[in-house]
């Protein structure tokens, strides 16, 4: 299993299928301006996120946005461990964003 995608290949698979995306974001980094396109996104800071388990779906693959990525690894880790079926995206938002403005 591959365990992470870049933006660019993120955006591909994006457009050809309904995708979850768990944005770990803190608050007072979210920005609702930087929404990521044709995803079903679930935004939980990673502060939050150990706590609301409850709220995913282990039959379902998340791909998991931070900022610049590099937080969501070890939280991919995490929730690995805990059965679930998660990617992380690299280069986060940041990178997503970039990828969409080149």
């Amino acid at each position: 299993m591959n365990n992470s995608l870049t933006a660019k290949e993120f955006v591909a698979l994006a457009a050809k299928e309904n995708v979850n995306v768990l944005d770990l974001r803190d608050a007072e980094i979210f920005d609702t301006s930087d929404t990521i396109e044709h995803a079903n996104v679930l935004h939980l800071s990673l502060t939050q996120l150990p706590n609301c388990l409850h709220k995913l779906d282990k039959n379902k693959t998340y791909y998991l946005f931070t900022q610049f990525g590099q937080r969501a690894k070890t939280m991919a880790q995490h929730l690995r461990n805990e059965g679930f079926d998660v990617i992380r995206v690299t280069g986060g938002t940041s990178a997503y964003q970039q990828y969409l403005a080149s």
